[in-house]
């Protein structure tokens, strides 16, 4: 079986994200997608409170209805102790509970993997999973060269067909993932931009199913007035 796992902030879940989560499984034909909502992102613990952990996993349900080959997982929920996840814990929790022949792919957009020097054991991470990048225009080979930690470099490319390229990566004790670029990817999107356009109102970019969820609970408040950027609606 073929799975992905797809984690993030999610907040919110936007067009884009399924856009990725739907072309790794055509041109990858994945059996399934994981989309997790991570608890602590260590790269953003300086950004501010995320919405609460529930409300994105409630968020991201509501985006995949619909979606047999998408499905919610949990794996990357707040941890016990405290700490932040980091996506190499996740990725071997997640290998634990699969088959020995399932074979794992961790689903990205290009601006995060242009971060990924900065994660956690990031040479290591690299070669426990294949990686699949959701990548847009003028985002290429030499930017993914520049973004790998030294411990890792590219090799042959090993496939591709029309919309997508897969290279190697190979670590310098010899061990050797897959990456699959897909440059197809029509959703330029960003979460930032999506919280933006809801706080004024504009909510053009999210699942209308989203969208009243928002509304519901009366997240992502404007701060100029201090309430729901729906007039008359507030998170009880």
């Amino acid at each position: 079986m073929k799975v992905g796992f797809f984690g993030g902030s999610f907040d919110p879940p936007h067009r884009g994200h399924i856009a990725l989560a739907r072309l790794a499984i055509e041109q990858l034909e994945l059996d399934r997608v994981l989309i997790a909502p991570v608890g602590t992102q260590p790269l953003k613990r300086d950004q501010g409170a995320a919405t609460p952990f529930d409300d994105r996993v409630a968020m991201v349900q509501l985006a995949i209805a619909g979606e047999p080959r998408m499905e919610v997982s949990l794996v990357d929920a707040p941890r016990k102790d405290g700490r932040p996840n980091y996506t190499i814990d996740t990725v071997n929790e997640l290998r634990q509970t699969l088959s020995p022949d399932d074979t794992l792919y961790c689903l990205m957009g290009a601006d995060s993997f242009l971060t990924i020097g900065k994660w956690d054991r990031a040479g290591e991470l690299l070669l426990l999973c294949n990686f699949v990048v959701g990548s847009r225009p003028g985002f290429n080979l030499q930017k993914v060269a520049a973004a790998l930690p030294e411990s890792v470099s590219l090799a042959a490319e090993t496939g591709s067909a029309p919309g997508r390229l897969v290279i190697g990566l190979r670590g310098q004790n010899g061990k050797e993932s897959r990456l699959c670029l897909l440059p197809d990817l029509a959703e330029d999107i960003s979460a930032t931009e999506i919280r933006s356009e809801l706080r004024m109102g504009r909510p053009t970019s999210i699942d209308p199913a989203v969208a009243a969820y928002i509304q519901r609970h009366g997240l992502y408040p404007s701060k100029e007035a201090g309430s729901s950027v729906f007039p008359g609606n507030r998170k009880s």
